[in-house]
């Protein structure tokens, strides 16, 4: 049998549109199938404990528009009577998302005494969860009582005197409630506080749709010997269906959990240093720059990192270190978090050295007691020992020497130095190259007049009004409130204008910046700092000498590759 000649290029195209159609069919059938996967059916009942004949109402939902034929209820007539299936759809939007609901109410009634289960039911691809029915043989037998639970949990019942541990109530709340309070628990030297937000959500157990609610509370003891903490308790009002039209009864309810005896130990008479009970305790440190020298001015970052398990953060330590008087310290407020179950103190140091030599930084030391191991421990940072070189003596508020965006020095450019010199005969090769750069400077001679012709009939060039002066970024960094970079600027200005009258005044007003931002707590002035001053100071310095702002006096590009002696 003789194949049609086909040319090449239509076997390409014909191959190259069933493999298009093969890809089209098979996302069309991904996004078709998509929502029968993702659909959940969920069955759910008025009431699980009813009487014999008594009438209660099976809800089955599913979150896709389906057939309301493809429900199946031949699974209940063994054990129950059941009425016509009353459906529903709808579709919604909000927010531009559609979500598509199909609903079946079934009147069901149980035939006889005894325990039956509502079957899973199969709606395309998802199925619902099985209900088991308790069926009594008159409507007293049925029990009254509200449904809602209370269940509490603690982490320990011994602890020491200023630890904390974590107490956590869950509720599971079936009824319709109005003026719902949760009472936290209580007991006389303990003191007690909420951690954090509620967690709430719907889960439906058994056929009934709960409402759960999570609330934790963090527990310290204030006083040792033995307490009793009075449990939670839930408290509000029923809402129940009355006998006449519309009318509504209000049944007030109390739920308590369960009483628990705290045992709350006493400090040990063998310890000693400040007393800080937890089960754990992590101290690190970070340092910037992480160098062994460094000059007179420049500053050394220092963060300390606190946290604390399971501990109030009024319980945090004061941390104090005792530097050297050749430095300047300045300190930031430390900023409280809370990750886990962990209190965590950030503390921020920025050292500043003031005299030539060798420097060493303290170490800090933190004695703690483990209260899981009931022993003493201590955790331990190491200090810093460098070398400080002679600095800026102008500069006593002196900034880092690079910051992001900043070049360096290259160690090989730095080592560009000709050791030795070698003399060839390199025969009539120079006497090319000469005709060949004297050819190209000619070249760029007329190039550059000519640019410089329609340079001075165009205006200045804008790449110069792009190029900002130290006193302008000077003057950003403080409307930002970023006093490290106003410092770094600060720094770079001062170099290129030693000798300037108004330099000190600059310096002073930097240094109260700093100040204002890293001052200790007992050396905060009444005054607030405000930065009006400072940048007023940058205008009348850039107003009295516009032309030392201009692009002669700013610093070269070259500049980060010379290595500063």
């Amino acid at each position: 049998m003789m194949r049609p000649n086909i040319p090449p290029h239509m076997r390409r195209t014909g191959g190259r549109r069933s493999l298009d159609a093969c890809w089209l069919g098979l996302i069309l059938m991904i996004f078709v199938s998509w929502p029968t996967y993702a659909a959940q059916g969920v069955a759910t009942v008025s009431k699980n404990q009813v009487a014999v004949n008594e009438v209660f109402q099976l809800t089955i939902s599913i979150d896709d528009s389906v057939n309301t034929n493809a429900l199946d209820l031949s699974g209940l007539s063994q054990d129950f009577n059941y009425g016509t299936p009353r459906t529903s759809s709808q579709t919604n939007m909000i927010n531009g998302v559609v979500t598509r609901q199909t609903e079946w109410r079934i009147a069901l009634a149980t035939k006889a005494v005894g325990e039956f289960t509502i079957p899973s039911f199969q709606i395309g691809a998802t199925a619902t969860d099985p209900i088991v029915i308790t069926s009594t043989q008159s409507s007293a037998q049925v029990s009254d009582q509200p449904d809602i639970k209370i269940t509490t949990e603690i982490d320990k019942s011994s602890l020491y005197l200023g630890e904390s541990v974590r107490y956590t109530v869950r509720l599971l709340i079936g009824e319709q409630m109005s003026q719902a309070t949760l009472v936290p628990p209580s007991a006389e030297g303990l003191e007690v506080k909420q951690v954090g937000e509620d967690r709430q959500a719907e889960p439906v157990l058994n056929g009934r749709r709960y409402l759960a609610v999570t609330r934790e509370y963090q527990i310290t003891a204030n006083k040792p010997g033995l307490h009793q903490l009075r449990g939670a308790e839930f408290r509000g009002n029923i809402l129940k269906q009355g006998r006449g039209f519309g009318s509504t009864l209000r049944m007030p309810i109390e739920k308590k959990a369960d009483n628990l005896e705290l045992e709350v130990k006493d400090i040990p008479s063998g310890y000693f240093g400040l007393w800080l009970p937890t089960e754990d305790l992590q101290l690190t440190q970070q340092w910037q720059p992480e160098n062994d020298e460094i000059r007179v001015g420049d500053p050394i970052t220092r963060t300390i990192t606190l946290k604390m398990k399971n501990t109030e953060q009024s319980k945090m330590p004061n941390l104090s270190l005792d530097y050297p008087g050749s430095v300047k310290v300045y300190n930031e407020k430390p900023v409280y978090s809370h990750v886990n179950d962990y209190t965590v103190m950030t503390l921020k140091q920025v050292i500043i050295p003031r005299a030539q030599g060798s420097l060493t930084l303290p170490p800090l030391t933190v004695n703690w007691w483990n209260t899981t191991t009931s022993t003493q421990q201590v955790s331990q940072l190491d200090g810093l020992t460098l070398v400080v070189l002679q600095g800026d003596p102008q500069n006593n508020v002196a900034l880092p020497l690079q910051t992001e965006g900043e070049t360096t020095s290259s160690p090989e450019v730095q080592g560009l130095r000709p050791d030795s010199e070698v003399i060839r005969d390199a025969g009539w090769w120079p006497w090319l190259t000469a005709l060949f750069a004297g050819l190209w400077l000619l070249s760029t001679g007329l190039w550059f007049n000519a640019r410089r012709r329609t340079i001075s009939q165009a205006g200045p060039s804008p790449s110069r009004d792009i190029e900002q002066s130290p006193l302008d970024n000077l003057r950003q960094a403080v409307q930002a409130n970023q006093p490290l970079q106003a410092l770094l600027h600060y720094q770079r200005w001062s170099r290129h204008h030693e000798g300037h009258p108004q330099q000190p005044q600059l310096a002073q007003a930097v240094h109260e910046m700093m100040a204002a931002h890293y001052q200790r707590p007992s050396e905060v002035s009444d005054t607030r700092w405000n930065s009006r001053d400072l940048l007023n100071l940058i205008d009348a310095i850039t107003k009295q000498s516009p032309q030392q702002n201009c692009a002669s006096n700013k610093p070269s590009a070259l500049e980060p590759l010379v290595p500063e002696r």
